[in-house]
């Protein structure tokens, strides 16, 4: 019988959760975080390794990681209270949501969207989150010059996904220039170390 995990749910009293209900939602992050320093998101953060990693290694910089399940959060949160991390918030809810209603305009940096459920069943594909309507809320908040980063081992996904934006000229889009930078999420040294093949894209907002 496998073992069986005990959850710390007190370590979500500091994760803050979209309010479906609510409108006007919108966060001072600059107030949040007590600077100005430039915000990154990671949508999706799993157990936390990517962003806790990046958070580490760029003190100058604020990270929000996003997640709609909260035990993934108490395992992201119980990994930041062990590094004493000052630069690195995190948000329970549907990342659609969250990026449109809790941040200014203009406002992030760079968006990750690592290793993504992919929903593979057709029938599936209306949950996915990359769409039209998902690239319009995350233009609106990027900064000019700022940055999406889309990165899946689901080929299929990956070229619909690349389908939405290859023609968008609100972008300059840049397909499968791979770094290893982007393989360091709990997926990516999983995959990696299976010499799995996986794509990614990288938006820059030019207008």
């Amino acid at each position: 019988m496998g073992h069986i995990r005990d959850y710390d749910y007190s370590l979500l009293e500091e994760v803050i959760f979209l309010k479906e209900e609510e409108t006007n939602q919108i966060i001072n992050f600059k107030d949040l975080f007590q600077n100005g320093n430039p915000i990154l998101v990671e949508i999706g953060c799993g157990n936390g390794h990517f962003i806790i990693d990046k958070a580490l290694k760029n003190t100058d910089k604020n990270f929000i990681g996003i997640d709609i399940k909260q035990d993934r959060l108490v395992r992201c949160r119980e990994k930041e209270t062990k590094n004493s991390l000052k630069n690195l918030k995190w948000i329970c809810g549907d990342a659609f949501f969250v990026i449109r209603d809790l941040f200014e305009d203009n406002s992030i940096d760079t968006i990750y969207m690592t290793f993504p459920d992919p929903w593979p069943k057709r029938r599936h594909h209306k949950n996915r989150l990359f769409k039209k309507e998902f690239v319009d809320v995350f233009y609106t908040k990027l900064i000019q010059n700022g940055l999406f980063i889309f990165v899946t081992d689901h080929k299929e996904y990956f070229d619909k996904s690349f389908d939405v934006i290859k023609n968008d000229k609100r972008f300059i889009v840049n397909a499968n220039d791979i770094d290893d930078e982007f393989s360091i999420s709990l997926f990516g040294y999983k995959w990696r170390s299976e010499n799995r093949d996986f794509n990614i894209f990288i938006l820059k907002k030019s207008t």
